[in-house]
């Protein structure tokens, strides 16, 4: 009977480690991978607690605008970002580039607003933002470097600094949209110091990053950043976010198993036929990847031919959304002419 409880213990306490340890598999970012990113109130928000069995209580934190961001294969030829990987992009202006392995997910730079200052960085040193397999306490820092342009004071120059990503807490994670008692959080930060024909510089990063096994990314985001530059002083900023999957390996969205939507032909350059038996579906709402409502249309009989003749070729994200006007499924469709 010991042996069969110590058993137990052991096969518990390898469920509970493995239901808060991000991998490659469960956390880096895949081109294709589609998320909503909802812009929330930042007034007195605080982090939270540290260590293991924390509970993080963001359920009256107000929900405003939101975005669709997504992943994208990134060229090989792109002189700017040599580094082939994965780039994270909502807007043509507004860029991330990483790239994942085995034991790592590392950050190339990208399109950088803080306030009022906008930056480019293009890392030639990577920064580091997370160490797999990244469990309670794993923690990794590297130095960086790179250049950085600032366009609106046609400023150019180099940088270097370093970065640390800590996983510092594991615990229980509640929002407005459920509770995950699996969470697990990541805080990462970064120091550059920057030099460029006017002067130096220097620019601090802060995130703290709410995961939950399940999602590759984060349900919840606190982000703060300070920039120091020439001319124009300090500019600072926190910004909070909340995450939706949309389209990923992993998604929070249970609905999703349960609601059986047939959509044909995907691609297509004509019409998108829509089907399902279940009755609550009600309304069909197309986004295009910057997050801006294309079309919506109710379905009869659980039944909708939606004409995309006029679309422009790219990716689309839909929602069905049911009658307690909440969206049940989320899936995409891409329109080739």
């Amino acid at each position: 009977m010991k042996k069969i409880y110590l058993s137990l213990l052991t096969a518990l306490a390898g469920l509970s480690l493995n239901a808060q340890t991000l991998t490659n598999a469960n956390h880096s970012p895949a081109a294709g991978d589609l998320y909503s990113t909802y812009q929330c109130d930042s007034l007195g928000i605080s982090a939270g607690a540290s260590g293991a069995a924390a509970l993080w209580n963001f359920t009256s934190v107000a929900t405003h605008s939101s975005i669709v961001n997504n992943y994208t294969a990134t060229a090989n030829a792109n002189a700017s970002y040599p580094i082939p990987g994965v780039q994270l992009g909502s807007a043509a202006s507004n860029l991330s580039f990483y790239k994942s392995t085995a034991t790592n997910l590392t950050y190339w730079g990208g399109n950088v607003t803080i306030g009022a200052i906008a930056a480019t960085f293009v890392y030639t040193i990577s920064a580091v933002r997370a160490a797999y397999p990244m469990s309670l306490n794993t923690t990794s820092t590297a130095a960086t470097a790179g250049s950085i342009s600032i366009p609106a004071l046609s400023q150019t120059g180099t940088f270097t600094g370093n970065s640390t990503t800590l996983a510092d807490g594991t615990g229980t994670l509640a929002l407005i949209t459920g509770t995950f008692t699996s969470a697990i959080r990541v805080v990462t930060s970064q120091t550059i110091n920057f030099s460029v024909q006017l002067g130096t510089g220097s620019v601090t990063q802060k995130n703290w990053d709410y995961f939950d096994i399940g999602t590759k990314e984060a349900l919840f985001t606190i982000s703060t950043a300070t920039i120091v530059a020439p001319l124009v002083g300090t500019s600072t900023q926190t910004i909070v976010t909340r995450h939706k999957p949309l389209v990923t390996g992993l998604s929070t969205n249970n609905n999703n198993k349960t609601v059986d939507m047939i959509v044909y032909p995907n691609p297509s350059n004509t019409n998108v036929n829509f089907a399902t038996e279940n009755t609550d579906a009600k309304t069909v709402v197309v986004y295009d990847v910057t997050g801006k409502m294309v079309e919506k249309q109710n379905l009869t009989e659980g039944k909708l031919r939606l004409n995309v003749s006029d679309y422009t070729n790219g990716l689309y994200i839909y929602s069905i959304i049911g009658s307690n006007n909440q969206a049940i499924k989320t899936g995409k469709i891409t329109v080739s002419h």
